[in-house]
């Protein structure tokens, strides 16, 4: 139960910065294209995509379903399964017209600039965070060598 309720909270975690980043894309999306507002549709297909991005990140990520495979493959199939994922709810809820070839290069063109801009940032800040902690860590081993 306790292994349950970890799991549950890790996929909210997740979901809910996968859900935060959905919503700016729209909204950057929707004033791209004159819009005033993201219809209710919208919010509730992000919520979807949130909870299944941090169901199969929590998933590529975990020892337990993929063994010792590298953090590039892990990212590869996270992002090609993703891909997979939005490209059936851009043609399930026509999110452009599908029938243009175009628009689907286009799509995935996207796609792999989001998703790279936002591994990007992520090693930033997991990086950043790493330095400071080695810095509290020096800084607490020359305080207590004595």
């Amino acid at each position: 139960m306790k292994r349950t309720i970890q799991i549950i909270a890790a996929i909210k975690t997740i979901a809910m910065f996968a859900f935060t980043g959905g919503i700016m894309l729209s909204v950057f999306a929707s004033m791209l294209l004159g819009r005033d507002s993201i219809s209710i549709s919208s919010i509730w297909q992000i919520i979807f995509l949130s909870l299944i991005y941090g169901s199969l990140q929590l998933a590529a990520f975990s020892e337990n379903t993929l063994g010792r495979m590298r953090t590039t493959g892990r990212m590869t199939l996270l992002g090609l399964s993703m891909l997979a994922i939005l490209s059936a709810f851009a043609l399930i809820f026509e999110w452009f017209p599908v029938q243009i070839p175009a628009n689907w290069l286009i799509f995935a063109g996207l796609y792999v600039v989001v998703f790279f801009g936002a591994v990007l940032a992520f090693r930033i800040v997991f990086r950043l965070g790493g330095i400071k902690y080695n810095e509290l860590l020096i800084a607490y081993n020359a305080r207590h060598e004595n």
